[in-house]
């Protein structure tokens, strides 16, 4: 009589642990690569066109006018900055 093969068991929790973290190291891996791209394309991409639109119309003088006539500066007081005149004959 030939001899029998003894059965082959099969182990459905065999190696569960490894395959769990293998998985979650490649989603871990992922999300850290694509993580920094949408942070620059969501955020600092538009944050940096705003920066750039609001200082290619910046005028510091006129801010500075600005702030003077509303009493903001204390090192000079309301009423001390150029009168109305000579504004009006610069931008002449």
């Amino acid at each position: 009589m030939p001899a029998q093969k003894p059965p082959e068991f099969k182990f459905p929790m065999h190696d569960l642990h490894l395959k769990q973290t293998l998985r979650n190291l490649k989603v871990a891996c992922t999300l850290s690569l694509i993580a920094p791209l949408i942070l620059y394309t969501l955020q600092n991409n538009p944050r940096r066109r705003k920066y750039r639109n609001f200082y290619s119309r910046y005028d510091p003088m006129d801010a500075f006018d600005r702030m003077m006539s509303g009493g903001y500066l204390a090192s000079c007081p309301p009423g001390s900055g150029p009168k109305k005149d000579d504004k009006d004959k610069k931008k002449k």
